[in-house]
């Protein structure tokens, strides 16, 4: 049985869609001067050393890591591997400095209205092979031998209390699951992607009550999905 997610976790993303604003695509550059060399500015330049160009995107890149912060005319996304830059203790310095310089201050001078949805990705890595071999025979059971690389993506919606408690409000939830088993690897992968999805679209990145999103998406991986993980897959010897 998994008691403890938290040393299992190798990285995280945290990202958020708005409806397609062309006009970011002009400011690009000035956004990422912002992000980059702004005053006690966190993910600066040290963080994020290159800068490359796409069309209607810009992508701040730590090769050596593989961390990223993407910017473009429907979303903003920053994905974190810990290990190298970032451990995983830095989890809370993270959300805090996202809310801080990416919400409170690019969404906000950019004038990035129109929220659609937010979403944070927890990255485990279980270097357990009774559980590599578990999810593969209640996965695939005995009926196809031979079977040892798999990829599962499922999906469950979740109600929002807001949407039960005002009226023309129609938020939910959505928690993505995506298992990999690697035939060369005895370990499984696993993401869980959390979502809440806004409906009608949120009028200002303000109005994005981020914390209490992060808490939310904490409580589902340490109880729902860990409770799934070893009611189904937590036979380990």
């Amino acid at each position: 049985m998994i008691t403890d997610l938290k040393k299992y976790l190798i990285g995280i993303a945290i990202g958020i869609r708005y409806r397609a604003n062309f006009s970011i695509e002009d400011q690009l550059g000035k956004i990422v001067d912002q992000i980059l060399y702004s005053k006690n500015s966190f993910f600066n330049s040290s963080v994020f050393p290159l800068v490359y160009n796409n069309l209607n995107e810009k992508n701040l890149v730590n090769e050596k890591n593989d961390d990223h912060l993407t910017i473009n005319t429907s979303n903003i996304v920053l994905e974190i591997n810990f290990g190298s830059t970032f451990q995983i203790d830095d989890c809370e310095t993270i959300y805090d400095n996202f809310k801080n310089q990416i919400i409170d201050g690019i969404l906000k001078t950019y004038k990035i209205t129109e929220i659609n949805r937010i979403g944070i990705i927890n990255r485990y890595l279980f270097k357990i092979e009774d559980l590599a071999d578990s999810f593969i025979n209640k996965t695939i059971g005995s009926t196809l031998e031979g079977i040892n690389d798999i990829n599962l993506r499922f999906s469950k919606k979740f109600t929002s209390e807001d949407s039960l408690s005002q009226k023309d409000v129609n938020d939910y939830f959505n928690a993505i699951f995506n298992i990999i088993k690697r035939a060369d690897r005895k370990e499984l992968f696993m993401a869980i992607d959390y979502q809440k999805y806004f409906d009608p679209f949120l009028p200002s990145s303000s109005e994005i009550d981020f914390f209490k999103f992060v808490e939310r998406s904490n409580a589902f991986n340490s109880k729902n999905y860990l409770q799934w993980l070893n009611k189904n897959y937590g036979e380990l010897k």
